[in-house]
């Protein structure tokens, strides 16, 4: 993201996405209330009072709600325009803002910026893609993985004919190919930096082996896993190896840290919390090592719901935790949703009351040094 401050008091910035990463920074970082200058398209009127025009205007626009789609290279802004040409007349109307990659834009907060919410813009951007194959002797699907979520490109049925078919070894040394072929395509195309190809039989060696021969500069790493197809990519991305090699991404990191959260709560459920309440009342004590938070509560409509949100996260951040935010693409966002959108690994034991606000920790219970 690039990022220019335009006035002495800290109110205005520039910014200029160039990924799909720094719209979805910029997601999270607007908030109700926010000022954003930026060219939108509007039917206004044209020659005669009966006629209307579409035509691209500039605009303030006063922030009510953001939305953002994965993998659409497009942000949507919905606010209330404070300013734009006198002549259209638009001043006091609801206006949609979709702001695409490449697309200059000035953000104004009245109050002024701090420091955490500029960090997280100038440090967001492509943090990597992997392209994940798993193929058996049935099926095989690849995917995107990304740190907004994982997108499956397609998954294919494989017809190799019965093991007695003397064309069957034919039928596997084409498949390879194809599937190698593939996966050297559509990682150029998507920009995947590193390629994971799994399976349960010797057929993911011999596809690995193929993308060596033709693209030797790709990293491959190699798993096994229980079947291929979409099944053997969503286990793929629970392989404690693969999670060790991509753990910059944020979908994969969630996915840790859920199934860490999942085995605390069964064996020592006081050191973790869920729901936005639970949540907010450990990171006001400074409990939070670790938040997985949905991103859809970030820029949620309902005020409270936002706006609890936004200040967990600026909690955990000021106290050194480690806060990932997810989209409804992540592999572990059904499973937060169904915790209350938020969960929480703490660094110390808290109580049921105490997380729920009915007592104070007792005395002994004190935060660690950062």
């Amino acid at each position: 993201m690039e990022l220019r401050p335009l006035d002495s008091k800290g109110k205005a910035i520039e910014v200029l996405p160039r990924s799909e990463e720094d719209l979805w920074a910029l997601a999270l970082t607007l908030r109700r209330g926010d000022l954003v200058r930026t060219v939108v398209t509007r039917d206004v009127s044209g020659r005669d009072a009966k006629s209307k025009e579409r035509k691209p205007i500039e605009v303030l626009l006063r922030v009510e709600s953001v939305e953002f789609q994965p993998f659409t290279g497009s942000l949507r802004v919905f606010g209330l325009i404070e300013e734009g040409p006198d002549r259209f007349g638009v001043k006091g109307k609801h206006q949609s803002a979709y702001i695409g990659l490449n697309q200059r834009l000035t953000i104004i907060r009245e109050e002024g910026w701090g420091q955490r919410p500029l960090e997280r813009l100038r440090s967001s951007g492509p943090k990597g893609k992997a392209l994940i194959v798993a193929i058996d002797y049935d099926s095989y699907a690849l995917a995107i993985l990304t740190p907004i979520g994982l997108r499956l490109l397609y998954e294919n049925a494989v017809s190799l004919g019965s093991k007695d078919d003397p064309r069957r070894q034919a039928n596997v040394e084409e498949l390879i190919n194809r599937v190698a072929n593939e996966v050297i395509s559509e990682s150029s195309r998507e920009g995947a930096s590193v390629i994971v190809v799994a399976g349960p039989t010797t057929l993911k060696d011999e596809v690995s082996s193929k993308v060596r021969s033709l693209a030797p500069g790709l990293r491959i790493i190699e798993d096994t896993v229980s079947s291929g197809g979409a099944e053997g990519v969503y286990e793929v991305i629970r392989r404690q190896s693969v999670v060790e090699a991509l753990g910059e991404l944020s979908s994969v990191r969630a996915q840790g840290l859920l199934e860490e959260f999942m085995r605390l709560l069964s064996t020592d459920s006081e050191t973790v919390a869920y729901t936005l309440d639970d949540v907010k009342r450990a990171a006001d004590l400074g409990a939070v090592k670790s938040l997985v938070i949905l991103d859809s509560l970030l820029y949620s409509i309902d005020d409270r719901e936002r706006e609890l949100s936004q200040e967990i996260v600026e909690e955990v951040e000021a106290k050194r935790g480690e806060v990932v935010v997810i989209g409804s693409e992540s592999p572990a966002s059904q499973t937060v949703a169904s915790m209350g959108g938020a969960i929480a690994i703490l660094r110390y034991r808290l109580p049921r009351e105490v997380k729920e606000g009915q007592t104070e920790p007792s005395g002994g219970q004190q935060l660690p040094p950062s």
